[in-house]
């Protein structure tokens, strides 16, 4: 928050300000924020009906000091406590620009009717919490177009990936010198790399591919960790996974952390991933770890999630309105 202008109380006040603007002539009944902190503080300065869709990343939960996101490194609990105060200190001038009352602590300002929490306790970026609700992964599995595992007796891998993946001539050269089957996404793939992917046993789709009923027979899945890898290790199926951005590396870390896949770096080497790809292709734990998780929500239902959001949404707007935020 303070890298995205919250060290500034004068721009603070000039983005909440907008929000206020903005919401003030839409005149919505509910607002839906999916990583929006300040038009969540603008929606509670209004008094208005709000709530939160997020994997985990963007709700953190309620205490103070709030816990770091990071958990693959130690952070000092009066780093945290000092950060925190620096935050809400700008918040709080903010608010009194506006005339509207300060805040007790910084997780008041994500306060909402209603946090989906999309994930499950295993995969929260902040670690299970025991009072919080959770909704499931948000993922489509049915959509794109259909395609057949090639004809074959080698493993077959799923590959959802972006060109831009530094690790991807690495990963092209592996899937083409072994006898996987492979069925692969990846959008804007050059000629030549193309040319070199694509055999008997490996077909490269140009359109996404409905892998729904291709995950029950899948040995691997190769992706950047984004919402499709925490909806296939629900089929059971092992891991291999390349995150870029932060959010990506916290998913990618917790199913490591579950034993159903191998997480590397933006900085991994060649080497490296050679060795996880050898180890996701004899080591069957992965797989059997994968499975063991998946048998813990057996009915869970993408499109049933769908649709308890919505009618958890339509409850709430035919609750009575909570008191509005008073000004000062």
């Amino acid at each position: 928050m303070l890298a995205c202008g919250y060290s500034d109380p004068a721009w603070l006040t000039g983005a909440l300000r907008e929000w206020l603007r903005l919401l003030g002539e839409w005149k919505p009944d509910l607002l839906v924020a999916d990583y929006a902190p300040t038009a969540l503080l603008a929606a509670r300065v209004m008094g208005l009906k709000r709530v939160s869709l997020s994997i985990s990343f963007a709700v953190p939960p309620p205490v103070t000091p709030m816990p770091p996101f990071r958990f693959d490194r130690p952070v000092a609990p009066e780093r945290l406590a000092a950060l925190e105060g620096q935050v809400l200190a700008s918040v709080n001038r903010a608010l009194a620009a506006l005339g509207a009352q300060p805040l007790a602590a910084l997780h008041e300002q994500f306060r909402s009717d209603e946090d989906f929490l999309l994930t499950f306790p295993e995969l929260d970026a902040y670690g299970n919490r025991p009072t919080a609700r959770y909704w499931g992964p948000r993922y489509r599995d049915d959509a794109g177009v259909s395609v057949h595992w090639p004809a074959g007796r080698g493993p077959r891998v799923l590959l959802y990936l972006k060109r831009e993946l530094p690790q991807l001539d690495a990963l092209i050269s592996l899937m083409a010198a072994s006898p996987c089957r492979v069925i692969a996404y990846i959008p804007g793939l050059e000629p030549e790399r193309l040319r070199r992917l694509q055999g008997p046993q490996r077909i490269v789709s140009e359109k996404p591919v409905r892998y729904a009923p291709l995950l029950g027979e899948c040995d691997l899945f190769v992706s950047q960790a984004g919402s499709a890898a925490t909806g296939t290790v629900l089929a059971g199926v092992p891991q291999l996974m390349f995150p870029v951005h932060y959010e990506q590396l916290l998913s990618s870390l917790r199913i490591a952390q579950l034993g159903a896949g191998v997480a590397l770096l933006p900085e991994a080497t060649t080497e490296q991933v050679t060795r996880a790809w050898q180890l996701m292709m004899t080591q069957g734990t992965y797989r059997d770890h994968a499975r063991a998780y998946a048998r813990r929500y057996p009915a869970y239902s993408p499109a049933e999630q769908q649709r308890r959001i919505v009618q958890r949404i339509e409850d709430i707007l035919r609750a009575p309105p909570q008191a509005a935020a008073a000004p000062a």
